[in-house]
């Protein structure tokens, strides 16, 4: 059976960059010619390949933003805090580790983990029905 995969969330506290920003003293502010989204100019989305190298090169070529900004075309899963919330934040999330055997190694894990922490701990090394009957209670609760 395939399983194992988990969500992946990421909590950037927006005021609290602004202050270790600030705290950091003054940077190096060198004006660079800007496009309207942000990127300096000569930067396009379309110039670069999605080698290593190739998304070194545009990462490079943009300009440094500064808390809470970013950018679309790199961070497309970041998602804003609404305007009225009581803290500015940026939220990024993911699934990672999709399409994971439960094989023999998997099995293994699980038997060892159960003998050192007890059948009921909450461990990573889980059945499959377990492990997707979690998440999708877990993913209920948060955006019920």
């Amino acid at each position: 059976k395939i399983m194992d995969y988990s969500l992946l969330l990421g909590i950037h506290d927006i005021g609290r960059a602004e202050r270790e920003e600030e705290e950091g003293g003054e940077v190096s502010n060198e004006e660079e010619p800007e496009t309207e989204n942000g990127l300096a100019a000569g930067a396009t989305v379309g110039s670069y390949g999605t080698s290593p190298e190739g998304i070194a090169g545009y990462m490079s070529s943009c300009k440094p933003l500064g808390p809470g900004e970013f950018d679309p075309y790199v961070d497309v899963y970041a998602v804003r805090s609404c305007p009225g919330a009581p803290q500015r934040e940026v939220y990024f999330m993911g699934l990672i580790d999709v399409l994971t055997q439960y094989d023999t190694k998997k099995k293994a894990a699980h038997a060892a983990k159960t003998v050192k922490h007890g059948a009921g701990a909450e461990i990573s090394t889980v059945h499959p029905e377990q492990y997707a009957k979690r998440f999708r209670d877990f993913i209920s609760n948060i955006f019920a």
